[in-house]
């Protein structure tokens, strides 16, 4: 049962994935916090976020111009938030982490469905986006969800899907290697890794080619449903799993 958990929330993972740009960690959490200690599953999912992410770009014909501007000061701040992140992942209680990130995200999703319109979010600057990036690089050292809290400001912010989902990317990209480099430092990575990492490179290829197609047939309305309605389910089988 464990192997078929773990498999399925792969390939659901991988496709959204390569839908959005981001998540993974977050819906492969949803089933993986079932057969799976943090300790395990967390540099699973920043290897199969970095896997479904050069599959899905790979996949594309459209080539991508990297916008400097628009990415750089999630980067470079997420980057200094790694480290504290992965120092994090063997202090911090793993129940009281998901209570915390689940209920945030029950909250926060349904009510982005009514569009809120915040001035001062819309207008921030790049010092507001750099925090996010720092938060968003504290949760991807922890356990993966580098893309939790940035995916939340970029909507706010309104930015169009494009622009959300090149952020998003090139974001949890290069915050995902510098997580598994420093899994690696830490030694973190260890053979009980092995026969999942070989796994997940089969079971995530295919599921996130699919998704990054599936992205240009979606108008921007669509987008933003799928998003918001992962991020909630992800919230409510994280404070589920508490109950187990």
């Amino acid at each position: 049962m464990t192997w078929l958990i773990f498999i399925i929330g792969s390939v659901i993972a991988g496709f959204v994935q390569g839908l959005t740009g981001f998540a993974f960690g977050l819906v492969a959490m949803s089933f993986w916090v079932w057969v799976l200690a943090p300790q395990l599953a967390a540099p699973l999912v920043v290897f199969a976020s970095l896997w479904s992410h050069m599959i899905s770009l790979s996949s594309e014909k459209k080539i991508y111009k990297f916008n400097k501007s628009l990415v750089l000061p999630y980067i470079l701040a997420g980057l200094i938030g790694v480290p504290i992140g992965t120092w994090l992942l063997d202090l911090i209680q793993p129940e009281i982490f998901k209570l915390v990130l689940g209920v945030f995200l029950i909250i926060w999703s349904p009510l982005m469905l009514f569009n809120p319109q915040f001035s001062i979010i819309k207008n921030a600057g790049k010092l507001a986006d750099s925090c996010i990036g720092f938060i968003g690089g504290v949760l991807g050292g922890l356990g993966g969800f580098s893309g939790a809290v940035p995916s939340a400001w970029v909507m706010l912010k309104n930015l169009n899907k494009d622009k959300q989902r090149h952020i998003m990317r090139h974001f949890n990209f290069a915050i995902q290697l510098f997580a598994i480099t420093a899994y690696l430092i830490k030694g973190n990575i260890q053979s009980e890794h092995i026969p999942y990492l070989a796994i997940l490179v089969f079971s995530v290829s295919i599921p996130a080619i699919f998704g990054a197609k599936l992205f240009y047939k979606i108008s921007e309305t669509q987008f933003k449903k799928i998003v918001l309605g992962l991020l909630f389910t992800s919230g409510i089988f994280m404070c589920l799993s508490l109950l187990v």
